[in-house]
């Protein structure tokens, strides 16, 4: 992996969007990117460590910070805002996930103080953390090093003025190697322990400070004008949610940290890295500033993989506080494509994450008045409903903006059962649907059968919802809803014929009550669900999108700053959508359209959309290309490639957009590389923009690993492992053997 990225000149105001761009993690930990010689109220991220807010429900808590420093020469802090800086370079390598720092300062008594480190979040050892540094005094003296482990971090809430603390410290103490901190959520869930050591060989005098603000190691050597000192932090992060004493396992890890010493550690931490890219690879020969845009987005995805399945990917990552750390639909229609392809274990504990949630969900339903089982909007750690009912605007509380997508978002339901489907059809796997996914699409058909009401006029509708478009609330007959819905009735009536050929997948059925009866009323209710008209061909959105205020924009614009105050104040009176809901859907439901019509709806959403959600223009890309529009395509798969490197939203301090970052790859695979399933058929139909030579990739197929070279007349696949496979590419069919590489020309 080639690429790294170099940012220079400090600015306090900037530290936040840095903090995001620069966050290392490894699904465990997330140590966000601001520089370590500063104060700041960020610390650590540990995945699946929630704790009860105000108005959020549940949100992911911002631990103790363990890589802060403060540096003095002679008693004058290296302070980044009052002195005068003569170099600030950054680097992060994403090759290794290695973040690099070199700094250095006029000191105000005279002399320099430089400074550089190596910043590293170990990928295979989750909890261990290393920080190694040089100081180079310009002026020989006392330098004296402060290595706290900070207790004082808070979680941002609706308004920078407000804050949450989200633990109690519990105690701290010291050893002669270390000192360690431990700290309780508040509402006693999980406990953290925290142990940091700072290495240091050279003469020196060591002292421990305990303050309301946490405790730290307090070094003091004499130090020599121009010569070269070597620290080395490390630091070791873990929490529990059971009563076990958590202090000496988590010395032993630290203790064990050092005695494999720095280069040990980086060994493993750039083998562990080295393997994901190598089951990542992508390169795009022709085209640079692709390439580099993807790899830095596939590098932040894979950083918060999930370690296990106690929680799923976040819509932020571990990067930041933006939407709580909640779980979304945002994981499995854009995130999940590219770990079912590249990591299918990955994937699979995400969905594992769902089912682990299903009674959660049964009661959910069972609260609202349905059957089976709803899927929260935005879910924690514990599977319920933690979308706020409103978010104040003010100090006082009295003035607040209204949220309803927890009340009426549901297709996400259908979407979990739509990823479950992919999930299978991609992978094979029939261990996860006979332990996991059956049941969830099972229970999820029965909620639509539920939530749906019979009208005599229209056959069953599906009122009072908010689509993927979030302009229009209260609506009647989402048209990606509906669809949707009646989709996932379909599927559980597929699987439970499918069942009768097969032993287990019966079991499972007659395990949770499921009959022919039942089954076929899931079918009749998807066959007489109703479908929104068409007007010219084009799908209407939902019952009334026709007759509201038509307005369209340019559709290489971004966001709604462009449009003028009396239309963005009263987006639900018009035509603007934040995405397309008909777009959407036809991208994940294409086999059901055909291209004169999907053309159709393209051509007329696209300039009514905003694309201010972030997860719009993927969708719109991958159509784009099918259809032959490659500006479009290759415009909007360039920004979402650079939507947090650019601050594109202006957002990106409240963490990464890894939905956006998992859409992206699909623009490459499905749209570009137009990788697709038919039955049993690995189908790829390319169309690379112009400009771009080649594109060459890996993923995994029905237990297969692939390697795939494209270029616009010519596809060479072969597998490196695992059974043979029958592709279609230029609608060629062709038998793919093991290790044998095929060359299909137009």
């Amino acid at each position: 992996m080639r690429y790294r990225f170099s940012f220079d000149g400090y600015s306090p105001e900037e530290e936040a969007f840095y903090g995001t761009i620069l966050t290392l993690g490894n699904g465990y930990l997330g140590i966000r990117g601001e520089v370590e010689l500063e104060p700041s109220l960020y610390g650590t991220t540990i995945a699946g460590v929630y704790d009860y807010a105000p108005y959020f429900y549940r949100e992911i808590v911002n631990a103790p910070r363990a890589v802060g420093l403060r540096l003095f020469l002679n008693g004058e802090p290296l302070s980044l805002s009052t002195q005068r800086i003569r170099r600030y370079e950054r680097e992060l390598d994403i090759g290794e996930a290695v973040l690099r720092t070199e700094v250095e300062v006029e000191l105000q008594q005279g002399g320099t103080l430089g400074y550089e480190s190596v910043r590293i979040v170990h990928g295979s050892r989750k909890e261990v953390v290393i920080l190694k540094f040089r100081v180079k005094p310009g002026r020989s003296g006392t330098l004296t090093i402060i290595s706290p482990i900070n207790t004082d971090t808070v979680n941002p809430l609706y308004r920078e003025e407000i804050t949450a603390k989200h633990y109690r410290v519990k105690r701290h103490s010291s050893h002669d190697d270390a000192i360690y901190t431990e700290v309780e959520t508040t509402d006693g869930r999980y406990r953290i322990g925290i142990a940091s050591s700072l290495a240091v060989s050279c003469r020196h005098s060591r002292f421990i400070v305990k303050n309301t603000d946490g405790i730290a190691e307090v070094f003091q050597l004499d130090v020599e004008e121009g010569k070269e000192y070597e620290f080395i932090r490390y630091a070791v992060i873990s929490y529990t949610s059971g009563k076990d004493d958590i202090e000496q396992p988590v010395l032993k890890k630290l203790r064990d940290a050092k005695n494999a010493g720095f280069d040990v550690l980086y060994r493993e931490h750039r083998e562990y890295w080295q393997e994901l890219w190598s089951a990542a690879e992508v390169r795009i020969l022709g085209d640079e500033e692709a390439e580099k845009g993807l790899l830095f987005s596939l590098f932040h995805l894979m950083q918060c993989m999930p370690v296990d399945s106690r929680i799923s990917l976040t819509a932020r990552g571990i990067h930041g506080f933006g939407y709580r750390g909640h779980v979304f639909w945002d994981t499995e229609i854009y995130a999940l494509p590219f770990f079912m392809a590249v990591f299918p274990e990955k994937a699979r504990e995400m969905l594992v994450y769902r089912y682990n949630n299903l009674d959660a969900a049964r009661e959910n339903a069972r609260a609202n008045g349905y059957r089976g089982a709803q899927f929260p909007w935005e879910s924690a750690d514990d599977g319920y409903e933690a979308t706020p009912p409103a978010i104040p605007t003010d100090m006082t509380g009295k003035n607040a903006i209204r949220i309803y997508t927890g009340e009426e978002e549901h297709h996400i339901t259908a979407d979990i059962a739509y990823a479950v489907e992919l999930y299978y059809r991609f992978t094979g796997d029939n261990d996860f649907m006979e332990k996991y996914g059956l049941e969830i699409i099972f229970e999820t058909a029965r909620f639509w059968a539920s939530r749906v009401r019979y009208d005599k006029d229209k056959g069953y509708v599906i009122e009072k919802v908010i689509g993927p478009d979030e302009y229009h609330e209260h609506v009647n007959n989402s048209f990606f809803t509906n669809m949707m819905a009646r989709y996932n009735l379909l599927l559980a009536a597929r699987y439970l014929e499918l069942s009768k050929e097969n032993e287990a997948w019966s079991r499972v059925a007659e395990a949770a009550g499921v009959t022919e009866e039942e089954a076929e009323s899931w079918r009749k209710i998807a066959e007489k669900i109703y479908i929104p008209r068409q007007m010219d061909g084009i799908w209407e959105e939902f019952d009334g999108y026709f007759e509201l205020l038509d307005y369209t924009v340019d559709p290489y614009g971004l966001g709604e700053e462009r449009l003028p105050a009396e239309i963005r104040e009263h987006l639900s009176r018009t035509k603007l959508v934040k995405q397309a809901d008909v777009i959407a859907l036809q991208y994940l439901l294409k086999e059901q359209f055909d291209t004169e019509n999907i053309r159709k709806n393209f051509d007329y959403y696209l300039p009514r959309t905003t694309h201010a959600s972030s997860l719009s223009m993927p969708t719109y890309a991958i159509i784009a290309s099918w259809l032959g529009y490659d500006d479009i395509a290759y415009n909007y798969f360039m920004k979402c490639a650079y939507i947090d490197l650019h601050n594109l939203y202006g957002n990106t301090k409240d963490g990464f957009h890894l939905a956006t970052a998992g859409g992206l790859w699909q623009i490459l695979f499905r749209g570009f590389c137009g990788v697709d399933i038919s039955g049993d058929i690995l189908e790829i139909r390319p169309n690379l923009p112009q400009g771009w030579e080649e594109v060459a990739l890996r993923f995994r197929f029905r237990g297969s690993r692939i390697h795939l070279r494209i270029r616009k007349d010519r596809v060479a696949v072969k597998i490196t492992g695992g059974k043979k496979l029958k592709i279609r590419v230029f609608n060629e069919e062709t038998n793919l053997e093991p290790e044998k590489e095929v060359i299909l020309e137009v």
